[in-house]
C-alpha cells in the first residue's frame, strides 16, 4: 500500500462580510467623517453613526465611496 497525504480544508465559519467605507456630512454644520459599514439585505448601509458633534441626528448627505 502506498502512503496517501490529507490535506484539511478548513471550511468558511461565517459569511464574509464586505465592508464599505461611506463618507458622512452633516447639513447643519458641515462636519464630515468617513467611516465603514456594511450593506444589509435590503442594500442600506449601516455604520453605527447616531449623530454629529453638533447633536443632529436627522440632517445628513451620506455617500459610499468606491
Amino acid at each position: 500500500m502506498g502512503s496517501e497525504t490529507f490535506m484539511a480544508v478548513p471550511e468558511p465559519v461565517a459569511p464574509a462580510i464586505h465592508r464599505i467605507k461611506v463618507h458622512i456630512r452633516c447639513r447643519v454644520c458641515g462636519e464630515t467623517f468617513i467611516l465603514r459599514g456594511v450593506r444589509d439585505g435590503k442594500g442600506h448601509i449601516e455604520t453605527g453613526f447616531k449623530r454629529c458633534l453638533c447633536d443632529n441626528d436627522r440632517d445628513f448627505d451620506i455617500e459610499p465611496l468606491a
